[in-house]
């Protein structure tokens, strides 16, 4: 009876550590990215941000979470579809559907936006 006891007593705190492992947020990341705009309607893709965009081999695409959209957005401006720039950020640890054109669309694993310079 006692070792059940403390074999059961061995998997729950195993189990518990690693539940409070995988629950840590993912650190900040603050890297060199193109920030695209939605531009959707001009048969482009919805608001994303591009790492590696000069190398279509090693491109990284993610996308924002409904509150850092407008963040990009506002980086961006109004005039051009697209802007290069510092981007700092975190992953949610969520996929999201990227829509574009002509109806294609990507997934991307979801982003949140810390800061933009």
């Amino acid at each position: 009876m006692k070792t059940i006891l403390a074999l059961l007593l061995t998997f729950g705190v195993l189990s518990c550590s690693e539940t409070e492992k995988s629950s840590d947020p993912d650190p900040e990341q603050e890297v060199q990215a193109m920030l695209n705009s939605n531009w959707l309607p001009a048969d482009g893709c919805e608001t994303h941000v591009t790492l590696n965009w000069e190398d279509p081999q090693k491109q990284i695409r993610y996308a924002p979470d409904a509150e850092s959209v407008a963040k990009v957005e506002n980086f961006v401006g109004p005039q051009t579809y697209q802007k290069q720039g510092t981007i700092k950020f975190r992953l949610t640890g969520r996929k999201k559907t990227v829509q574009c054109g002509w109806g294609s669309k990507f997934e991307a694993d979801e982003i949140t936006v810390i800061s933009i310079r």
